[in-house]
């Protein structure tokens, strides 16, 4: 199943799709949010990856638009601009945020989100 991806920002998108394509993710990218929710009815992502900050519908309302649909997939949100409003709405839904630019916490948050293992990045670890 392929990782969906949406962001605005052609050359963010691009490397995103470079990036996780180079970890052997299958990727579907798409230029907006409204772009990605018309690939449905269609296959069901094994994860979501959307920019918070989107002309149109944002990250977060695409992903409330995407559970409208009956789409489960986990979401990872990221972002450019890690306001305290955008970290607290992404916390109230319940959604990984990662900031730009991009590192290794998107893929640890993308696995995590996947198979359901382990904390979001950020997120606290009990002690082992």
């Amino acid at each position: 199943m392929p990782i969906y991806i949406a962001d605005d920002d052609p050359a963010g998108l691009s490397a995103l799709q470079f990036l996780l394509e180079s970890e052997g993710y299958t990727v579907a990218a798409f230029r907006s949010g409204a772009a990605l929710l018309s690939a449905f009815p269609g296959p069901v992502p094994s994860c979501v990856v959307l920019d918070c900050v989107m002309p149109g519908l944002n990250g977060l309302e695409v992903a409330r638009h995407l559970r409208d649909l009956g789409i489960n997939a986990p979401v990872v949100l990221t972002t450019g601009h890690p306001s305290p409003a955008i970290r607290g709405r992404a916390r109230a839904a319940g959604l990984p945020l990662i900031e730009k630019p991009l590192s290794q916490d998107l893929l640890a948050a993308i696995e995590a989100a996947r198979t359901g293992a382990g904390p979001a990045p950020g997120e606290a670890r009990s002690p082992e």
